[in-house]
């Protein structure tokens, strides 16, 4: 009795396996292997291009809108620039490496240094949607 309620079982799974046999091609071939594998990497790769420009942006620095700012950079290197920074009217010239960070100049008459206004209500969104904006004009 037991064996014809497990043979009576699999055959509600008899469709199932007349369907498999019956397709033309496999489900997973190596053409749509591929096309999978190329797309992730596609993804992979613009996330990691939007890591790196948000990184090297001064855009969207969490400081920009502090009392601390930086007024110029150059980089000397892959890991060294010279910063200037404003300290009480006067400006200090920094030079940054990974290890340390040193003072190379005190400046006791400020250069001129271009500022670009920023809004007190802008949020990352806005800031994104401009972007696009300025993106799509171009």
């Amino acid at each position: 009795m037991r064996y014809w309620q497990v043979i009576t079982g699999f055959t509600g799974l008899f469709p199932l396996i007349v369907n498999a046999e019956t397709m033309n091609s496999a489900p997973v071939n190596a053409s749509t292997l591929l096309q999978t594998i190329f797309g992730l990497i596609m993804v992979l790769a613009v996330i990691v291009f939007l890591g790196w420009l948000l990184k090297r942006s001064q855009y969207f620095h969490a400081a920009h809108h502090g009392q601390l700012k930086v007024l110029g950079a150059i980089s000397l290197g892959t890991r060294e620039k010279v910063v200037l920074i404003p300290v009480g009217e006067q400006q200090i010239l920094l030079g940054v490496t990974p290890q340390q960070i040193n003072t190379l100049h005190t400046l006791s008459e400020p250069l001129s240094v271009r500022e670009t206004p920023v809004k007190s209500g802008d949020t990352f969104a806005e800031r994104l949607k401009q972007m696009m904006q300025q993106r799509g004009n171009q």
